[in-house]
Formats: C-alpha cells, structure tokens, sequence
C-alpha cells in the first residue's frame, strides 16, 4: 500500500511538472508578453510568499531609513546645542574652569560620538590655555588619531600635541609626536615649510635624547628641503645643530 501511495505521488508530480512546462506551449506573443504572464502565473501560485517577502523587505528597508534619519537628527541638534553653549561661554565671560566642565559634560552626553573631534580641539585649547599642557596634548592625540584626512591636518594635530607634550617637560612623548608629524606630513610635496618644522623638531628633540644619529637624519632633511625665503630660519636652525653634533 506505501509503495502504492508513493508511486501515486511521483506520477503526480511528474504529471504536474509536465503541465507546467506545456502551460504556455501554444502562446503566440512576444517574449516579453510571454515573459509577462510567466510573472504573473506565479505570483499568483505564490502570493503568500511573495506577500510575506515583500512586506519583511519594506520593513527593513523602513527601519534602515529610520535609524539614519534619527542619527541625522541627534548629529544636528547636537551641533546646534554645541554652538549655543560655545556662544553663551563668549557672552557670559565664563571662566576657564567652567567651559571645561561644561564641555566635558557636554561630551559625556551627547550620543552620536560625532561631537568628539570639535570637542577634544576645544578642550585642548582651554587646557593649554590653563597651563595643563599634559590633558591638553592628550586631547589633540586623541583627535589626530581619529583623523584619516586631511593629512595636513593630522600631521598639525600631532606637532601641536608635541609642543603642549614638550612644555609639560615629556621630551619622550614629544619625540613620539613629532615624529608622527613628519611622517604623515612627507608625502606632501606643497608644504615643504611646515614639514621642515617637523623634520627639526624631531631633530632636535632626538638630539636632546642623546639620539644622535636620529637627530642627523631628520635635520638633514629639514636642510636639504626646497623651502621659500620665510623658511629659512628652520633650515639656519637645523644647520646649527648639526654643527653641534658634528662637534660632538
């Protein structure tokens, strides 16, 4: 009897398969009409799953758009919320201290993590301004760090950060700067003046180091670079060194 029943089945499926191929055997129209009622036949074979399919898509696609539109708009009414509270710090006259700890509030709070590099160059600059060169380098690393380009741009961060770094007396850490300077900076062919100043700040800070060969290597680039009549002095600089370590 099982073998019966499923042999049933087989000539019954085989039957409806060969039904579906002959379906549309006597159709006339173009391939495209004939492509067309194809289609439609099996939407209409189909329609729960079509249906179910379709609408999960709309619902994905409905909550992807959603989410990004919502980013958007906590990014703009963050940036907005930023710029009010740097304007109320111009009219009020508020004291460092106190930008600082509103910032820092501020950047606790926001959600998007789109504020931090804004924020991090402001505090920066309030910490430096404060004389605490220390939390003002690590804001401007941290903000070099996240910064893919620019490049100008990172390589600035990075020597800046080595300046705070070397007047909180951390001629190790302002080494390590510098040298991200320079090395981001040398690619770039148009700002041979800037990166002079890097080669000889890592030069320099090499030679304070007792890294004498490092220090020639980065002074001779500085002299050997093709800069304009303003940057001069950084090659004079590096000259002068290097007849220190010749001495030496």
């Amino acid at each position: 009897m099982d073998k019966f029943h499923k042999k049933n089945q087989i000539e019954q499926k085989k039957q409806a398969e060969l039904i579906q191929k002959d379906e549309f055997a006597d159709f006339e129209g173009s391939k495209a009409e004939l492509a067309f009622l194809k289609f439609t036949h099996f939407l209409a074979r189909n329609r729960k799953s079509v249906f179910i399919g379709l609408a999960s898509a709309i619902v994905v696609l409905a909550v992807v758009i959603g989410f990004f539109e919502y980013r958007a708009y906590l990014f703009e009414k963050e940036t907005v919320t930023l710029e009010d509270l740097k304007l109320n710090h111009q009219k009020s006259k508020v004291g460092l201290d106190a930008q600082i700890q509103s910032l820092e509030t501020f950047l606790q709070n926001q959600s998007t993590g789109k504020m931090e590099l804004r924020v991090w160059k402001d505090l920066s600059k309030l910490y430096a301004e404060k004389g605490e060169f220390g939390k003002a380098a690590g804001f401007l690393e941290d903000a070099a760090k996240k910064i893919d380009t620019p490049k100008e741009i990172k390589a600035l961060y990075f020597y800046v950060a080595g300046n705070y770094r070397e007047r909180e007396k951390n001629n190790t850490k302002s080494l390590e700067n510098y040298k991200i300077a320079a090395t981001v900076i040398e690619p770039a062919r148009e700002l041979n003046g800037f990166k002079a100043w890097s080669y000889y700040q890592a030069g320099r800070l090499s030679y304070l180091n007792g890294d004498k060969a490092g220090a020639k290597q980065y002074l001779e680039k500085a002299v050997k670079l093709d800069v304009a009549e303003s940057g001069e002095d950084v090659k004079l600089l590096s000259s002068y060194l290097l007849l220190k370590l010749g001495k030496n």
